[in-house]
């Protein structure tokens, strides 16, 4: 998740370091990294060094997503540059997109800027998402694991998750975290000109994807049992309920 607050707009060139990442803006290019080893954060009542999780997998995930997006959709995102190593240290690097996030909005435009996005989400990027089927969870790059979105890895501490196969393409593609944080707009008009950070992106049922840009990140509500629900149905292997309740046939990869 790239961090709430940021200079993004302000500042033409920056760097910025958060628990799990390092980014850096330039006029044209952004980039997001790993973390060195020495730079992870460490946990304030324990003491112990905390590894991010995921981290270099995630990358992986967002290279591959926004090429799938880009080929085959009409939804604005960054336009993918390269992903490379350099000294053990996975970069991603994108296009510098343009326009201000839905929450950077002044607080006296904000509930049209929201109007507007509900609006265009709705009728043009769910649309497309819903589309794009799969028969089996998760990311377009079947070599990676199941990534999934921080609500539940949070409640729930696992290492590591099946991903599912089911016998028709039940799985839509979400990007899981569409937080006004991460949907840029233009500050006049209002009009979508980027969504970001397609880290936790993927196949997965419908009911996955929250409309999360009806709120400030800081003001969204948690919904504990609805992550639980979800838990559930992800350590479900018979696989004879669906998440909705209905009979998805499900069957571990």
């Amino acid at each position: 998740m790239f961090p709430t607050g940021s200079p993004w707009r302000r500042d033409p060139f920056w760097h910025l370091h958060s628990s799990e990442r390092h980014y850096i803006l330039t006029e044209n290019i952004f980039t997001k990294r790993e973390l060195q080893r020495n730079e992870f954060p460490t946990n304030i009542k324990t003491g112990l060094v905390v590894t991010p999780r995921w981290s270099r997998e995630r990358l992986q995930n967002e290279a591959a997503a926004l090429q799938y997006i880009t080929s085959e959709t009409s939804i604005p995102v960054p336009q993918f540059i390269d992903l490379f190593d350099h000294n053990g240290v996975l970069h991603l690097q994108t296009k510098r997109v343009r326009g201000t996030p839905l929450d950077e909005i002044d607080k006296a435009s904000a509930p049209t800027a929201v109007k507007c996005v509900n609006a265009y989400m709705e009728s043009t990027v769910l649309p497309q998402l819903r589309k794009l089927r799969h028969n089996t969870l998760g990311s377009v790059n079947r070599h990676l694991p199941l990534l999934l979105p921080s609500k539940i890895t949070y409640r729930d501490k696992r290492s590591s998750w099946v991903r599912h196969k089911s016998h028709t393409q039940d799985f839509v593609f979400c990007h899981n975290d569409l937080g006004q944080h991460n949907i840029f707009v233009d500050p006049k008009t209002f009009v979508v000109t980027a969504i970001i950070d397609w880290e936790f992106a993927g196949f997965f049922p419908p009911e996955f994807e929250n409309k999360m840009w009806w709120h400030a990140w800081d003001q969204t509500t948690k919904d504990d049992e609805r992550t639980d629900q979800w838990i559930r149905w992800l350590s479900t292997f018979d696989g004879r309920i669906g998440f909705d309740g209905g009979d998805r046939r499900l069957h571990a990869d």
